[in-house]
């Protein structure tokens, strides 16, 4: 799916049903971590080119730590929490497993993969009330580096629709992250049918 094939209405459509699977998706790991999370507007790209959201995740800084679920159902394609190295560091700790010098034990990878996990979760069953259909997700991976390194690692296709959501913890341990979700382009005109009012 191209730009000339999404029009502005149908990039407003996703957009929204980002807003409600995010929104869901925050308010759990918000429990989860017993933190504040506030959210932005989700931010959409169309006809992006190649490497565009590696460069955009590349702009948060430094090396990212990342957990990728695949999403399958209605809503085909992926989603990932990506953070900041030192974020990371910090949600880990907010869920009782410390970073130790920087190192990744197993115990902060399996904490953040969990984060995954829930934001998934959650995610999807905020996006299939709306849809009425079931949506599925894998088991989360893991994924650390570049903004590049991580979405060859995590995506297995190049698409060029994307949108991500900003959040930040106003309170300590302030936090800011990313959620992005990249639906496969062949698989959007199916996802839209199930918005069209019936």
């Amino acid at each position: 799916m191209t730009r000339q094939d999404l029009g502005r209405r149908q990039v407003d459509a996703l957009q929204e049903l980002t807003s409600i699977g995010c929104g869901a998706a925050l308010t759990a790991l918000g429990k989860l971590t017993r933190l504040r999370l506030d959210m932005d507007v989700p931010e959409a790209w169309v006809g992006a080119g190649a490497g565009a959201i590696a460069s955009f995740l590349g702009a948060l800084g430094g090396d990212l730590v990342c957990a990728g679920v695949k999403l399958e159902g209605p809503l085909t394609g992926h989603l990932l929490l990506a953070l900041p190295e030192p974020d990371a560091e910090a949600l880990a700790m907010a869920l009782g497993a410390p970073v130790e010098a920087g190192r990744f034990g197993q115990l902060a990878e399996s904490a953040i993969m969990e984060s995954g996990n829930i934001v998934g979760s959650a995610f999807v069953s905020a996006v299939a009330k709306v849809v009425g259909q079931t949506l599925l997700l894998s088991v989360p991976t893991f994924a650390r580096g570049s903004g590049k390194a991580c979405v060859e690692k995590l995506v297995d296709h190049a698409g060029s629709v994307a949108l991500a959501t900003r959040f930040t913890s106003p309170a300590r341990p302030r936090l800011e992250g990313l959620i992005l979700v990249m639906p496969e382009p062949s698989r959007i005109a199916r996802l839209l049918s199930h918005l069209e009012p019936r």
